[in-house]
């Protein structure tokens, strides 16, 4: 009995420290979620629990308010959050109902490259991000490649590969990584790339002669180093060609013709999300539901079908009372976290591997993080180390705390999105999460952190090379083990 008590206990604690945790990384700073939300990852969390695949049906919105226990109208709000995910869509008649799909990387990627391109993501992030996902894409490609795999690339001019063609290179070494999300990620990065700097720039710029053949090679062989050297050898062509003058690239303006079908919720969702990109700014009115509907044509419910996909995505909230109604919201990543946790959701991920590819990304981090914090965040993130260093035992919660003030520091907000998706989906779906680690399992990475506070200089004129490599070396070992 005391035994069946102590398991029972145990479950418990690691249910709330899993909750934690997901909350930690997908909520960003939301005190609470809405009911259709809390629906919808239910919906999500059987979809992963029994295995269904595309094409089952869950059954009508009335079968699910039974089943659920929850009003039509939060169950109609849930299925349409759903639905914006890729997940399933309603079909009518006798034999219709909430069919499953499975989400489409290209519209999760180009959702989420939208994201950050209205969140102000810059070059630089853009790099940050590319170069870690490039090198990680690379060097897991070359240990799940078998001898007898070919980079299925047609070959170029032994003098010079387009560099638009190069992104979609980068697209076939994650598919050769076997690693969905990984495939995910580039895609999205591809499509800012683009948006960022134009597609006349790409098109124009050249990449090194024989880095095509070079990466073939080391895929073929199987050697990581050979494979993350043709990935950092693309890199600097890609950085070079961005360097170049290009100007700047105007938000698409997703708008459909005037000749269109009706208005649709999703068409007007675009196009206020093309204005708020263009030009809205947190606290800006975007107008009453009464000026929107007179706005557009539609109906109050077509409308607020709208809103609820562009709540969904984090761009805006309303707020009743005179003068107020729909508003742009501070541009958090909470949408883009539960769009790529859908896509994730309709991979079947492994949630170890999700742990995995999360150490794998952050290896530049501590690195960056010290680099550009000042000497007051210098002085924090040391303290914190220090709190951390004192006990035999170190929580779970207040680890994940560390590692999100330091890529907060890092300044990578790509990375950071990717990060707290990974951490927030292994969370969601792994059996059993300990509370508590032990701290000597992470003595190595809080040593390095002190290493680069005491030799970094402030505001250093660029990451210092060493530095990333002692920083990748003891990420990449740790993700073995998964301590973190």
């Amino acid at each position: 009995m005391k035994q069946a008590r102590v398991e029972r206990w145990g479950a418990l604690m690691a249910t709330n420290i899993a909750e934690q945790i997901y909350v930690a990384s997908a909520r960003d700073g939301e005190s609470a979620s809405r009911l259709a939300e809390d629906l919808a990852r239910r919906v999500e969390d059987d979809i992963a629990a029994l295995g269904l695949m595309p094409g089952a049906s869950l059954g009508s919105l009335r079968v699910l308010a039974e089943r659920y226990r929850m009003g039509r109208a939060v169950v109609r709000e849930a299925v349409g959050l759903l639905e914006r995910r890729g997940l399933g869509r309603m079909r009518p008649g006798p034999s219709g109902g909430f069919i499953l799909t499975k989400p489409q990387f290209s519209a999760v990627a180009a959702e989420l490259a939208r994201h950050f391109r209205a969140s102000g993501v810059g070059l630089r992030q853009l790099l940050d991000a590319r170069e870690v996902v490039d090198l990680t894409a690379a060097c897991m490609a070359a240990m799940a490649t078998p001898p007898d795999t070919c980079l299925r690339y047609p070959d170029t001019s032994p003098d010079s590969a387009p560099v638009g063609g190069m992104l979609q290179l980068r697209v076939e070494i994650a598919r050769m990584a076997r690693q969905p999300a990984l495939v995910l990620m580039v895609e999205c990065l591809n499509r800012l790339t683009v948006d960022l700097v134009g597609a006349e720039t790409i098109a124009t710029a050249t990449a090194s002669p024989g880095l095509v053949a070079q990466m073939r090679a080391a895929l073929r062989l199987g050697s990581v180093s050979a494979a993350e050297a043709a990935a950092a050898r693309a890199h600097c062509d890609l950085v070079a060609a961005l360097a170049q003058p290009h100007p700047p690239v105007p938000v698409a303006d997703s708008t459909e013709s005037e000749d269109a079908p009706a208005l649709t919720p999703a068409r007007i969702a675009r196009e206020l999300a093309s204005q708020i990109a263009r030009s809205g700014q947190a606290g800006a009115r975007l107008g009453s539901e009464w000026d929107l509907c007179e706005r557009f044509g539609v109906g109050r419910l077509t409308l607020r079908q709208a809103i609820r996909l562009l709540q969904d995505g984090g761009l805006v909230e309303c707020r009743r009372g005179r003068g107020n109604g729909l508003v742009v919201r501070n541009r958090g990543a909470a949408g883009g976290i539960r769009l790529m946790l859908a896509a994730l959701i309709g991979e079947k991920l492994d949630p170890i591997a999700a742990g995995m590819l999360l150490l794998q990304l952050n290896r530049f981090m501590p690195v960056l993080a010290v680099s550009r914090a000042n000497a007051e965040e210098r002085s924090r993130l040391l303290a914190t180390i220090s709190r951390l260093e004192g006990g035999d035992s170190i929580g779970r919660c207040a680890l994940l705390s560390l590692v999100q003030s330091v890529s907060r520091l890092a300044d990578s907000p790509i990375i950071d999105l990717f990060s707290r998706c990974l951490a927030a989906y292994e969370a969601r779906f792994r059996t059993a999460l300990a509370a508590d680690l032990p701290a000597s399992a992470h003595t190595s990475y809080f040593r390095l952190l002190r290493r680069f506070l005491d030799r970094i200089p402030l505001a250093p004129p660029t990451t210092p090379e060493w530095a990333k490599r002692e920083s990748a070396a003891l990420l990449l070992q740790m993700s073995v083990g998964r301590p973190i």
